[in-house]
């Protein structure tokens, strides 16, 4: 590495202290990602939108660290290898300096694709309408407080928050139906009342 270093001459060794940093903090961004420890809530980007906020937000978050680490990265190594030729001087640099304003705008579409599919992946509350659940936290009666079902939704097994308008509390084990959504995104459910002859009915049965 040292004799690496050495054999590169002064403008490539500027880039090299640009490229090398920023690869070591593009490699850990990508390692903690994979753990699941840099998703995007967490990665301190400071985020601007290349949209108006009239769009609903969703242009390209250019300047976040991501990016302006891609862009180092890529520019950096761009100019030691271009550096290292018999091209102009001048012209390599703009070169490297355009490859690393790509590397940018790539890692905004980059990051906006994967936004989109973790947010086609969410579970939809509304397509919970009409199914069947059962409670899991209490829910309390005539809509003063907020309990817990467990629902079959998308074909996923989830809890979610549950309220109800009912008079009475409905108990952890006891089977409702979703009746709606209200304002806050919340269940509304009611009680299904059960006859002796399918009291027993495996939870199974209840999931849609």
């Amino acid at each position: 590495m040292l004799a690496w270093f050495g054999s590169l001459n002064q403008l490539q060794r500027i880039f090299a202290y640009i490229a090398i940093p920023s690869t070591v903090i593009l490699l850990l961004q990508t390692i903690l990602l994979i753990f699941g420890i840099g998703d995007d809530d967490a990665d301190m980007d400071t985020s601007v939108d290349t949209d108006s906020t009239e769009t609903g937000g969703d242009g390209l978050a250019l300047f976040s660290i991501r990016g302006i680490v891609a862009m180092l990265c890529i520019g950096g190594w761009c100019g030691i290898a271009l550096l290292g030729t018999e091209m102009n001087r001048i012209l390599a640099i703009i070169i490297s300096v355009i490859a690393g304003i790509a590397a940018l705008f790539g890692m905004a579409y980059l990051m906006k694709a994967v936004s989109k599919l973790q947010s086609s992946g969410n579970i939809s509350v509304e397509n919970a309408l009409g199914k069947t659940a059962q409670v899991y936290i209490p829910i309390p009666p005539a809509l003063s407080g907020c309990g817990k079902i467990n629902i079959t939704l998308q074909e996923k097994y989830t809890e979610l928050p549950a309220v109800t308008n009912e008079s009475e509390q409905i108990r952890t084990g006891e089977t409702v139906r979703v009746v709606s959504v209200n304002e806050a995104g919340t269940l509304v459910v009611e009680r299904i009342m059960r006859s002796a002859s399918n009291e027993d009915i495996p939870d199974a049965t209840l999931k849609n």
